[in-house]
């Protein structure tokens, strides 16, 4: 049977044993969860509405329960640390999936001291100095002009996706919180198959080629969000010392 990853948190009793707690976000804006005893077959209810995921995970570690890390979960409820067998796709991948139905998922997690902190608003204010850079380069990226003009708090959403009508800007604008994200606010993205996409663009080749576009054709911007070091150009610099001939 096919599975699927998820974020598994667990809780302990004064007992010693113990019972999870499992989610994930889907591609249509729905996020799953999974619930039931450490060993056992997990239930699953889905929740039409992605944005309350981020609320509900807090209030399951607010109760105690501990993030162990991902995992797979099949149809049946069974939690593997590793792909089903039976499958010789990477997960989330259909046989004949074509690029423009793929994802790239993200994920902002934000600790409870952070909500009335400074560094919130630090990061606001990050995505919305990077987004005008962004669009001053690519200003048909729609998904990066909604963070600009403020229509919803992407931040505090908890997770979405991304699709390859976004446009690459959008890719680097998370790159670059990533990078800049604050004590306490960690954000992370992945490919269908779970493989994690990290904020050095230079080594994101897959990433960029999902968008169409190479380390090249978006130098410069990432030079200006600081995901890249810059080039010096040696022409524009004088020489303080006069050549002699001997």
């Amino acid at each position: 049977m096919s599975g699927n990853q998820y974020e598994l948190y667990r809780f302990t009793h004064s007992d010693g044993t113990t019972k999870d707690w499992a989610v994930r976000a889907n591609r249509d804006g729905s996020y799953t969860s999974r619930w039931g005893k450490t060993g056992t077959r997990l239930q699953s209810k889905t929740f039409q509405n992605m944005l309350p995921m981020q609320d509900h995970i807090r209030e399951k570690t607010n109760k105690g329960y501990k993030l162990i890390g991902m995992v797979f979960i099949d149809d049946d409820g069974k939690v593997s640390r590793v792909p089903p067998a039976s499958s010789s796709k990477p997960m989330g991948k259909a046989p004949h999936q074509t690029q423009e139905s793929l994802h790239i998922y993200w994920r902002i997690k934000i600790q409870n001291a952070v909500l009335t902190s400074p560094e919130l608003p630090f990061l606001k204010g990050k995505s919305a100095a990077f987004s005008v850079s962004i669009l001053q380069e690519f200003p048909d990226c729609s998904w990066v002009k909604n963070v600009a003009e403020g229509h919803g708090d992407f931040i505090q959403t908890g997770a979405g996706f991304l699709t390859k009508e976004h446009g690459v800007g959008s890719l680097l604008l998370l790159m670059a919180l990533k990078k800049h994200a604050p004590e306490g606010i960690a954000i992370t993205m992945s490919h269908e198959d779970g493989l994690e996409i990290s904020d050095h663009v230079n080594f994101e080749t897959e990433a960029l080629s999902f968008f169409d576009s190479n380390l090249e054709s978006i130098r410069p911007l990432a030079e200006d969000l600081e995901l890249l070091v810059k080039k010096i150009d040696l022409s524009t610099i004088e020489s303080s010392y006069d050549d002699y001939f001997f």
